[in-house]
């Protein structure tokens, strides 16, 4: 075994065992409220204590006050914040150490700091503040909506910004419309004028979808006009902001994190990605398996066509098209690099795509060797690499067959590649399969807090200053 194996599993020991829903509940309550932050719950508190009937925890607060927010939960020793992204409205928070659900470790936080769509506020949020009532939920106490706001929060959310109606809240948002028609109207009409409000409202308690559908453009048009008339200035930089928040999502690298798993045939690469990816589940926004297969319409067709061409004519004639195809999947990658994310998103793949510099035959590949490593230089490197290392001499894979033959050199070049790559874990892959992922889950962990740590510094430790003395957890630079 090699010395760095035992290294890590040494200094590795399997974390505590995650806080239970209810606890992380009352930890967090207590932490805003020393923060000077009265939690208001949007949706989905029903269950609390016991259970979080949504996906997440949603909380309304002021913009001024998400610096004491996170202050907040930075200061939750028993869990740790693996994620941060914010986007113009909202901060999603992702932290580990919580038994939000069966088999996750995970509970995703989203601070909500204005109700818009492009940037535009469809209802006040300091008229939500002001009229929230209190609720109890085991030991503690935190604040909730009126049920007009909830109603028109839960609705708006999904429709104005989506175009599409969610059904899950809409018997209670009906139910609350038909109770008090004049209160929903009136929450209404600040923002988008009467005609709209009463078109919307009416719509809902009839229960018509196809007119509630009907609603959404108008809606938006009534929303931008009175918005662009009433705050010409302050409405065009908001939609400013909210555009360029939404490219800087999109298409910066910041918002998607990579995790590359690499060994010889038969150290169970697969499997420990297969059982990573529930484990991982709400430690990012999205969390997906990486899959190494060509997606344009004319790499499937070049990759089918040097597939289908037997040795002999790649011998003889596979030379550019091996190249066009290493070609194809380094531009597929740069553009899942740059374009399709919506928000923070974890990627977790084998490294099949290094395989074209270190075993080029595997993949077909008949070019030149020196474009095969120019490709893999110049693919885009994950941010943490993940090598199933294990003693190959007399060793059986995963499967209980004989590895192959090429299994020692294989993995003395895997040995050789990550040498040079600044974040790497070497893992016994001989050990049993839950130890392996184990030891694979908390290094992706230990990745995601460095990273998230070093963005909430940038992010905050400016405004922990102008907020008060004392340092914030986890300190500033």
């Amino acid at each position: 075994m090699h010395k760095d194996i035992q290294d890590f599993a040494a200094a590795s020991p399997f974390a505590p065992p995650p806080l239970p829903f209810g606890r992380f509940l009352a930890l967090l309550l207590q932490a805003l409220a020393a923060q000077g932050v009265r939690p208001c719950v949007l949706r989905n508190y029903q269950g609390f204590p016991d259970k979080n009937d949504g996906n997440d925890i949603d909380f309304l607060v002021p913009s001024s006050q998400l610096p004491l927010a996170m202050r907040a939960l930075r200061s939750i020793e028993e869990v740790r914040i693996v994620g941060y992204t914010e986007r113009y409205h909202v901060a999603l928070v992702f932290l580990e150490g919580i038994a939000s659900a069966p088999g996750v470790r995970a509970q995703q936080v989203d601070f909500i700091k204005n109700l818009t769509w492009k940037g535009l506020p469809f209802l006040a949020t300091e008229a939500v503040l002001q009229a929230a009532m209190p609720r109890r939920a085991g030991e503690s106490i935190f604040f909730v909506p009126s049920p007009v706001h909830e109603a028109i929060s839960s609705l708006l959310s999904s429709l104005l910004v989506g175009g599409w109606l969610k059904e899950k809240y809409f018997s209670f948002v009906q139910q609350t419309f038909a109770q008090d028609r004049g209160g929903a109207i009136d929450a209404l009409c600040p923002q988008f004028g009467p005609a709209a409000a009463k078109r919307l409202v009416d719509a809902v308690i009839s229960g018509d979808r196809q007119k509630i559908l009907a609603c959404v453009r108008p809606l938006r048009i009534a929303l931008a006009l009175r918005s662009l008339l009433h705050r010409p200035v302050r409405s065009l930089f908001a939609i400013a902001r909210y555009h360029a928040n939404v490219m800087a999502i999109r298409y910066l690298p910041k918002a998607l994190e990579t995790v590359c798993v690499l060994g010889p045939d038969g150290c169970g690469n697969e499997a420990v990605i297969d059982k990573l990816l529930p484990l991982l589940r709400s430690t990012a926004a999205v969390v997906e398996s990486l899959e190494f297969k060509p997606r344009l319409s004319w790499t499937r067709k070049l990759w089918g066509s040097t597939h289908a061409a037997g040795s002999r004519e790649l011998a003889a004639d596979g030379c550019f098209a091996s190249m066009a195809k290493a070609f194809a999947w380094l531009l597929e990658e740069w553009l899942g690099q740059i374009l399709g994310k919506k928000n923070l998103t974890l990627r977790i793949g084998e490294g099949r795509s290094y395989d074209l510099a270190l075993a080029p035959q595997k993949h077909s590949y008949g070019g030149p060797m020196w474009f095969a490593r120019l490709a893999g230089k110049l693919y885009p490197s994950p941010d943490l690499w993940l090598l199933l290392d294990m003693d190959v001499d007399g060793r059986k894979s995963k499967e209980g067959e004989a590895l192959p033959a090429e299994a020692p050199r294989k993995l003395e070049d895997y040995h050789a590649f990550v040498k040079t790559k600044k974040k790497c874990v070497t893992l016994n892959a001989s050990l049993p399969a839950d130890r392996v992922t184990e030891e694979a889950y908390a290094a992706i962990i230990d990745m995601l807090v460095q990273r998230a740590d070093r963005q909430l510094k940038r992010r905050f430790c400016a405004l922990d200053a102008a907020v008060g003395d004392k340092e914030p957890a986890g300190g500033c630079e």
